[in-house]
Parts: structure tokens; sequence; C-alpha cells
């Protein structure tokens, strides 16, 4: 039973394994047959950008949760000691990853970056250790009684971004769309005060607003609306990158070239083709020694 056991769990192991090496290696030739576009130029759709991290203007700097440092993105991960009898290992009990949209400029235009779900690996991450839940500002380890890991990634302003995701660009509304809504609102202030609109439209004197008089309204409340348009900054296209529905087209962002991501990705599904083909040989092994057994016992 204890051999069928390991049999089974090698197989598992040798399955997934599998199943991660052929995922890096799509991951890496995505990255590789995907041109890369600029954002003024971009089609709707996946699409690969470059560009450098940036912070939306008026908007709360963010300041990461453990070292509190000024960036556009972080992720935090505690974890702490703990020993079992002969056993000891490293347990998580905290972690985040912050989900505020930045944007990635390529010169050409920005584009607003929706991390949430994305696969993010940043150069700018690093670990250190300490004896309190949360990190405290000068503390050192300490090797008695509990230990604390603190890991931290972070994106900030001015790093080179790689992303790889959904592209989408959102038009504002025509000028005659918002002129129409702007309209409405005035119109829908000047009910408030119906004695008001009818001294303000009333031009037969009887107390009441008729059709005719409340397209004079209309008319005026539009002029207002127009006036208010020019004096006011044209509205922009707003260009976005986000998670995909699509299962085939992952969503990645990094701070590398995609020829060092690629290639990274390349070695990672090499690891888990060892791994595999290894459990693979080694549930082979144990077949054969079980049939070894079998006819030994015959």
């Amino acid at each position: 039973m204890e051999g069928l056991f390991h049999i089974a769990l090698l197989g598992v192991i040798s399955a997934v394994a599998a199943v991660a090496s052929f995922s890096r290696l799509a991951r890496a030739r995505l990255i590789e047959d995907t041109p890369t576009s600029k954002i003024r130029s971009a089609s709707q759709g996946y699409v690969e950008l470059i560009g450098s991290g940036e912070r939306p203007e008026q908007t709360t700097p963010l300041l990461s949760k453990l070292s509190a440092s000024p960036c556009i993105w972080f992720r935090y991960r505690i974890e702490r000691y703990e020993r079992s009898g002969k056993n000891s290992r490293w347990r998580k009990i905290e972690g985040f990853s912050s989900e505020q949209p930045f944007l990635l400029n390529d010169g050409s235009g920005r584009c607003y970056i929706f991390p949430d779900k994305a696969d993010i690996s940043s150069h700018r991450k690093r670990s250190w250790y300490g004896s309190s839940r949360y990190p405290i500002s000068g503390q050192k380890h300490s090797l008695f009684g509990r230990r604390y890991r603190y890991t931290e990634e972070l994106l900030c302003e001015g790093d080179l971004l790689y992303a790889l995701g959904l592209f989408e660009t959102r038009h504002p509304p025509s000028d005659a769309q918002r002129n129409q809504s702007r309209m409405a609102e005035i119109l829908k202030d000047w009910k408030q005060d119906y004695d008001k609109l009818v001294q303000r439209f009333d031009r037969d004197n009887n107390g009441e607003i008729d059709p005719a008089e409340w397209e004079l309204a209309r008319r005026e409340a539009l002029r207002m609306a127009e006036r208010e348009a020019r004096k006011s900054s044209p509205s922009q296209a707003v260009n976005t990158l986000r998670h995909s529905p699509n299962r085939q087209q992952p969503f990645i962002i990094a701070t590398s070239e995609p020829e060092s991501l690629s290639r990274r990705y390349r070695w990672q599904a090499l690891a888990w083709l060892i791994v595999s083909v290894g459990c693979a040989a080694g549930v082979a092994w144990l077949l054969l020694q079980e049939n070894l057994s079998t006819i030994g016992a015959v």
C-alpha cells in the first residue's frame, strides 16, 4: 500500500510539473511572438506595451505596507517561523497585493494599468527578518523566540515596465451628448423652484408653462450647457490594460525586457520538465519494483 501511495504521489507531481512546464513555455512563445505596440496606435485587444511607470495625477501617493516606500504598486508577505518537535517551517500568516491602477507611458501616450489578476515580477524585491509581526524601523533579527520574515515587491515611478494584456480605449461622450446631459441637469435644477421657472418663462402670464414655453426653457438650458462646455477643457480618450477573460491570454507585468522575460520563462519550463521527467522515472522504477516483488512472491 505504501508503494502504491508513493507511485500515486509521484504521478501527481509529474503531471502538475508537466502542466507547469508547458504553461511557462507557452508564455515564453507568446512574449516572443507578440509584437510591441505603441499606445497611440495600438489596436483593441491583446497587446504588448513597453514604457515607464507613472503615478496618475491627482491621486494620493501610494506607500508600501511594510517599508512605507513610495511606489505605484506593492505586494507583501509575512511569514512566521514555527517549530513542532523536529519539524520547522516558515508559515505565511499575511499577504496583500495593491490593486490601485497606475500609468504606463511609452512616449506616444499613456495607458492605465489595472494590476488585479496580473502575474507581476519586479527587480525591486527584498526579504528581511524581525521579532514582531510587523517590521519596526531599526529592529534587528533575533535568533531567539518567534521570528518573522517579511517579503516585499515594488513597482516605482520611472521603472521600465513590460505589460502584456487586454487593451481597451474608452472614448468620452460626444459634445452633443455631453451638452444634452448637462441641459437635463440644468432643467432639473430649475424645476426645484417652479415658481421662479414660471416667472422666467411664462410669456402669456397664465401661471403655467405650456409646451412652447417649455421649449424656450430647453433652448436656454442648452445654450447655458454649451457655454459651460466651451469654457471647460475637452475630454480625452482613456486607454486601459487589464486581465483578459481568455485563459490563453495571460496578464503579465514585469520590470524586464521581453527577451530577458521570455528567457526566464524558458528556464522555468526546463526546470519543471526535469521535475516531471524525474518523477515519471520514479514512478516507472517503483512499478518495476512492485512487479519484481510480485514475481518473487509467486
